[in-house]
């Protein structure tokens, strides 16, 4: 895996610098699974007029992996109780290095235009997955009652001693990197106040796998190792 990540940041390395038309833009996505922030390096829509075997630029994602099973409760047996997912016992977070190869269909020929493109490419996902905290009422010996937290266990951690959801970063340095691979693909419409600026409407698809299991629920079986959806991704340009 490591010897893919890094033929993937040596091609984006090379398309970069073989490329001096290139245009930058960020972006904001959703899809079923979750959000993303995403920066693109890609040709600029006037130097797509020719297919190559070579990539026109890159993308750098990272966002989170929600199952969609997930259900936020709050047990009301507690005053300014919180929120907590029943039965999720990890946070997924992602880092998406790709290549990105991209295919005109309509040139965008003045500032009232819009313009198509067919976009495609493989890349990396490296999630990285850490432990859910709770926070949970105890009782000392002396029958003296507190809150503490918690690492999440639903076999232990009963509903109603449960009074939220403990701090995101709690259990972060307790995490592990699961790497993965992935293909993404979609139709993007751009348009702009001037034809040297780019904003980008991408409706697309994503599919990913990792070798084994995301351990996002406490029941395995709900999990999944392939990921799949589609998704919508608003990105507006950096300038050339």
């Amino acid at each position: 895996m490591r010897i893919w990540f890094f033929f993937i940041l040596s091609l984006m390395a090379i398309s970069l610098s073989a490329q001096p038309d290139v245009s930058h833009s960020l972006g904001l996505g959703l899809s079923r699974f979750g959000v993303s922030a995403s920066f693109r390096n890609d040709k600029s829509p006037n130097a797509l007029n020719t297919v190559s075997i070579k990539p026109s630029g890159f993308y750098l994602d990272a966002g989170n992996i929600q199952h969609p099973r997930e259900v936020a409760v709050v047990n009301t047996v507690f005053q300014n109780a919180g929120t907590y997912k029943v039965d999720k016992v990890n946070y997924v977070w992602t880092f998406r290095p790709g290549l990105l190869y991209t295919y005109l269909l309509s040139e965008r020929t003045d500032r009232r235009a819009i313009g198509l493109n067919l976009t495609s490419g493989p890349g990396i996902t490296l999630a990285y997955v850490w432990p859910v905290y709770v926070t949970i009422l105890q009782v000392d010996p002396f029958g003296n009652e507190y809150f503490t937290n918690v690492r999440y266990d639903p076999d232990i951690h009963k509903t109603t001693e449960i009074a939220g959801r403990a701090g995101f970063s709690e259990g972060f340095s307790e995490g592990k990197i699961i790497p993965g691979l992935t293909w993404q693909g979609g139709l993007d419409f751009q348009w702009a106040n001037y034809r040297g600026d780019v904003n980008t409407l991408t409706l697309g698809g994503r599919v990913e796998a990792f070798p084994k299991k995301l351990p996002i629920l406490h029941n395995g079986v709900l999990n999944k190792s392939v990921l799949s959806s589609f998704y919508i991704n608003f990105a507006f340009g950096l300038g050339g």
